[in-house]
């Protein structure tokens, strides 16, 4: 996708408004009681709530492509496409919270609000980009963190780089050696459409974006004898998935529904419970603070301007944010 400076000069806006929802979901989901933060109690999923509430923060339309379900079996490890931000929610959605995120460390930097409540839910594994040198200690790190976590899968982008292309990038290996090594079996979750809700590389956001996705078969290391006949048969449902999501008439699908009673829960320790509370209770102090620095510059910037100026640039930016909320709407 080619995308002229004219036109992320017109997005910039409403993607700026967006990333900042995205960046602050934590305390603004709990304020609104979205993630129930106060509940000490009972079961709770927070990180499905929160993948819940940006999907319907961005009005995305889902649609599933295919009888395949999602497995809601013991272990398991989700092979999602990678296109965007906007993965981060909506594989979440897809796996109905049922999987803890693989990512960079340079997510947590970049997302650190709802990734330190993420770690804490020990709902992602974050790792240092670049070659492992160890990897047999790697993947008894990778034990150690499935085992002090009471959320069943994992989600692993075996293509490595988030990458907008028509065609998938080649899928690295590591993980799905992880995998053949210790029995996990592997479904592959293939959408299409996650980059127009929210793309950091064009600047641009989309409300109202069309997902379109699938659920590949249960694929089953103990249903094979050596790693590269693994290895194929996960290479060939990936290109066979990817090219049914990729050509998928919208209009034959019908839309996705979660049902809510069929939801993953988890029944929080104490601790858990009580670490949460404080993360948001901090989160909302840290947005109130940033909301009244912003006023506060915004204010002096305004207030050292002379009048007719000051008129002329805030018609100019009323037009300009405006126009960009108009082009993000469907």
């Amino acid at each position: 996708m080619i995308v002229t400076p004219l036109q992320k000069f017109l997005g910039f806006p409403s993607f700026l408004y967006s990333l900042f929802i995205f960046y602050w979901s934590l305390p603004i989901f709990s304020l609104c009681h979205r993630i129930k933060f106060l509940k000490l109690k009972g079961v709770r999923n927070d990180m499905l709530d929160w993948a819940k509430t940006l999907v319907a923060f961005f009005n995305v339309k889902i649609y599933r492509f295919g009888k395949q379900s999602l497995y809601k079996g013991d272990a398991c490890i989700y092979l999602c496409n990678h296109r965007s931000w906007a993965d981060f929610f909506i594989d979440c959605y897809l796996t109905e919270g049922r999987a803890a995120l693989m990512s960079r460390w340079l997510v947590y930097f970049v997302f650190p609000v709802f990734c330190t409540s993420v770690i804490l839910l020990k709902g992602i594994i974050l790792f240092k980009r670049g070659s492992i040198a160890d990897k047999t200690k790697f993947n008894e790190w990778i034990d150690e963190k499935r085992a002090s976590s009471n959320i069943p899968g994992v989600i692993v982008y075996p293509e490595g780089h988030r990458s907008m292309k028509l065609k998938s990038l080649p899928l690295k290996r590591g993980m799905l050696h992880y995998a053949y090594g210790r029995k996990i079996p592997i479904q592959i979750v293939i959408s299409r459409g996650k980059e127009a809700i929210i793309s950091e590389k064009t600047m641009s956001v989309l409300f109202g974006s069309t997902v379109v996705f699938g659920y590949s078969s249960l694929i089953k290391p103990t249903d094979f004898e050596d790693f590269e006949s693994f290895f194929s048969k996960i290479q060939a449902e990936w290109d066979d998935l990817w090219i049914q999501i990729y050509s998928a008439d919208v209009g034959a699908l019908t839309p996705h529904v979660q049902r809510r009673e069929e939801e993953q829960t988890y029944e929080y320790d104490i601790k858990t419970r009580l670490g949460q509370l404080m993360i948001v209770l901090a989160s909302f102090v840290a947005l109130a603070l940033n909301l009244l620095a912003a006023w506060w510059l915004i204010s002096s910037f305004f207030g050292i301007l002379l009048e007719p100026l000051k008129q002329v640039l805030i018609a100019s930016i009323t037009t300009w944010f405006t126009i960009s909320f108009w082009r993000s709407h469907v």
